[in-house]
């Protein structure tokens, strides 16, 4: 019973809208449409006509969809820039850790003791040895050690003449060289034309704890000269004997500045 008076009371409310919209077009009609005039006067005042929704719809078409798509790149930059931080900072203790192997080599030589003569190798004889300048007028003498701007060894004096001598590099087939560790153990360093070998003579303190192969003064050496770095290197500990192997492509060198090394004669 409710529901049918409900339902009636619905449409009664339903004519009663249809009749009054009806009488409202009738009197519009007969009054030249001043009910229409004023209500879309009215409605001009609550909603300006000067609006452009085109400008909103752009707005949320391409502001917000820009600041979104920036937010996105720099977050993407800022990612980046950490993973190149953290490239850096591994760079930066390796090459804090070079730097501190390589203070300790200065340290280890004592520079008063010697003086440098720069040279530049120019040419390539038939025998396919490299020849600097400098010679006997540069007083050169067989087996001094040439060394580069780091002040390892990478070649001696094999051959002399007036103004120019034949260098041995490190790189070349015949290059054999003796040297110490810091235990005093000797060794021979050489090139087999495929590796470079590194392996004792007489041990005195068995151990594999070995960073670099020196130049010695009992070799007729200028003393304390680094050679080689065993540091990376595998070394093998057998027999009584150590030993170890190194790529020729891991000794390469410039040769833009080599210095023929002088013991210092002055008191």
């Amino acid at each position: 019973m409710k529901n049918e008076n409900l339902t009636v009371r619905n449409y009664i409310i339903y004519v009663i809208f249809v009749l009054f919209s009806f009488s409202i077009m009738v009197l519009d009609y007969f009054s030249n449409q001043e009910i229409s005039s004023t209500i879309s006067k009215r409605m001009n005042f609550l909603i300006p006509s000067n609006i452009n929704f085109s400008d909103y719809i752009e707005f949320f078409d391409n502001d917000l969809f820009q600041t979104r798509n920036s937010l996105i790149n720099e977050n993407i930059r800022l990612k980046n820039e950490v993973l190149e931080l953290r490239q850096l900072k591994i760079e930066n203790d390796l090459l804090k850790d070079e730097l501190d192997s390589n203070k300790n080599l200065i340290e280890s030589v004592d520079s008063t003791n010697y003086f440098y003569i720069k040279t530049t190798p120019f040419i390539k004889n038939n025998e396919s040895k490299f020849l600097v300048s400098g010679g006997y007028d540069q007083n050169f003498m067989k087996d001094d050690i040439v060394v580069n701007d780091e002040g390892f060894v990478i070649g001696f004096v094999d051959k002399i003449f007036q103004n120019h001598s034949e260098i041995i590099f490190l790189t070349d087939s015949d290059f054999s060289m003796p040297g110490l560790d810091r235990f005093g153990n000797e060794y021979l360093v050489q090139n087999n034309g495929s590796e470079i070998l590194v392996y004792t003579t007489l041990v005195r303190e068995l151990s594999s704890n070995i960073d670099f192969i020196f130049t010695d003064t009992r070799f007729d050496q200028p003393s304390r000269f680094p050679i080689v770095s065993l540091t990376d290197a595998k070394i093998t500990t057998d027999d009584n004997k150590i030993s170890s192997t190194l790529e020729i492509n891991n000794t390469t060198f410039s040769f833009t500045d080599l210095y023929i090394v002088k013991i210092n004669d002055l008191p």
